[in-house]
């Protein structure tokens, strides 16, 4: 398998902006130049608009009042009535009508806004050419105008109106003069008040477009390119920093890194039985064995355990891998079914049930009541399955002697003893197992995180067993589902090829 540089993976990835900013400066810098061009090329398809501004300046602080002098005590309120009113239909339709806009158009374009110091109405119109947005801007302004003294007026006739229709007299006439309630004194008023309005400011011919805004727009597409990039890669960097690298696992484990196994992409037993010398999994498989031949060296016919600690069915393909290899040794070698878990060994092989490791250790069992042939990929491998297909988390699995007393009885008949154990859950049934072999393997992600890497580590120096060493899962691009994976139960295998099997010494 293809060496992966040290520099990646022994040591943790710092997390924090500026540790992000220094080890991904390029990258940041990438995505603020692609962010600006963007940005900038994007102005280019965008609409062109002008933006045209009048204002209305007002003399009264109030609405006209046929009985009062025109004026009040809010003029604020007062001025900010008169910028809703400007965006009404009322106001709206006769400018629309003398720019030949559809209303629609206007009404979308016109904006007023009232002045929060001074009695005054800001109107903006924008429309695609300099000419036809001053001469909204001004058109709204003046058909306010014209609105605003018609209103004036219509008040000021009814207000007449009213008091021809309920003309006093004798001393009741006297008294409506004293109190200015005559026709002419609402004339007067009503002159006097006009429009309410004291001077329009018309709109200036813009000379330049307001939209779009190349540079700006080129500043905000960079700025949006460097926090992307800046996040992104942060988000990465806090998420490494949050997996224990090589160095933390070697620490914390107690052992080194043995090699890096491409888990299976199916549970097609063609992915997990991969005999081909020239793959990446072979080759794993080969490094795995040669630590174990160095770390168990003068050990007679030694026993090796398989645990998992994410996902078991990697370490079953594992356990497989290591025994092919060696077959192709020539050494005779015996695949033993720890139990614990619903897809193991005795699965996989396809062999019939026999005696388990109970009655392999029971030395009043014969050998072959417990032991199975397999043969695949040109390679005859021993067995020894469960004795039924059911997992019992309360059998041999939590008692490491019994599985002790079966791998002295296979030194007589193998060279190497590979157990597929069962998963290592809460109670660490596998760990406990472990102390009935020579030694263990950890099979573990490659996002295994420092917290797990941590309980891991607890749990061997508890249980007190000798670690070999740990071997990093690589993903498959296809994964397994993720409900399997974190329940630890595996669904059946996929028999997609034909495994010839020999049960002439079942």
């Amino acid at each position: 398998m293809p060496d992966v540089p040290l520099d990646s993976t022994s040591e943790r990835t710092r997390s924090g902006v500026l540790a992000t900013v220094r080890t991904h400066a390029v990258a940041i810098a990438a995505g603020l130049v692609v962010g600006a061009v963007v940005g900038y090329v994007g102005s280019q398809f965008l609409p062109t608009e002008y933006t045209a501004r009048s204002m209305i300046f007002f003399e009264a602080t109030g609405p006209f009042s046929p009985d009062a002098a025109g004026g009040g005590d809010d003029a604020v309120r007062f001025v900010a009535n008169q910028a809703a009113l400007v965006l009404t239909t009322d106001v709206l339709q006769p400018a629309a009508d003398a720019v030949a806009v559809p209303i629609e158009d206007v009404r979308e374009s016109v904006t007023a806004v009232a002045g929060s110091e001074t009695s005054d109405v800001t109107i903006t119109a924008v429309a695609p050419a300099a000419e036809q947005a001053q001469a909204i801007a001004d058109a709204v302004a003046n058909s306010y105008r014209t609105v605003a003294g018609q209103r004036v007026t219509t008040e000021a006739d009814e207000a007449v109106a009213a008091i021809s229709a309920n003309a006093p007299t004798g001393a009741g006439a006297a008294a409506a003069a004293a109190d200015g309630a005559t026709e002419q004194a609402i004339r007067l008023r009503a002159a006097a008040y006009g429009d309410g309005v004291s001077a329009i400011e018309p709109a200036i011919l813009p000379e330049t477009a307001s939209a779009p805004l190349p540079l700006q727009n080129a500043l905000i597409g960079g700025l949006i390119g460097l926090f992307l990039v800046t996040g992104v890669n942060l988000l990465r960097d806090q998420r490494k920093a949050g997996t224990a690298s090589v160095a933390d696992l070697d620490l914390m484990l107690g052992a080194p890194l043995l090699s890096r196994y491409p888990a299976p992409g199916s549970r097609a037993i063609s992915d997990l039985v991969n005999a081909d010398s020239s793959s990446d999994r072979f080759r794993a498989a080969n490094d795995v064995l040669t630590a174990i031949d160095v770390r168990l060296e003068g050990i007679r016919r030694p026993s090796v355990l398989f645990l998992s600690w994410q996902n078991h069915l990697s370490t079953t393909a594992l356990t497989v891998s290591v025994s092919l290899a060696a077959a192709r040794e020539g050494r005779p070698v015996v695949l033993v079914d720890g139990g614990g878990k619903e897809r193991g060994i005795s699965s996989l092989t396809d062999v019939s049930p026999g005696r388990g490791l109970e009655g392999l250790a029971n030395l009043a069992t014969p050998i072959s009541a417990s032991l199975r042939t397999w043969r695949v990929a040109k390679a005859e491998l021993g067995v020894v399955p469960l004795s039924d297909w059911s997992p019992t988390p309360t059998s041999a699995a939590a008692r490491p002697q019994v599985l002790r007393a079966a791998m002295e009885r296979l030194r007589e008949s193998s060279v190497l003893n590979l157990v597929d154990g069962p998963p290592l859950t809460e109670r660490s049934l596998g760990l406990a197992l472990g102390r009935g072999v020579d030694g263990v393997v950890l099979v573990l992600d490659e996002d295994t995180s420092v917290d797990d890497a941590q309980e891991m580590g607890r749990r061997i120096g508890i249980a007190g067993i000798s670690a070999i060493g740990y071997v990093l899962v690589r993903a498959p691009r296809r994964r397994l589902r993720d409900d399997t994976r974190s329940s630890g139960r595996e669904t059946a295998y996929e028999s997609d090829m034909v495994v010839e099997e020999d049960r002439a010494r079942a």
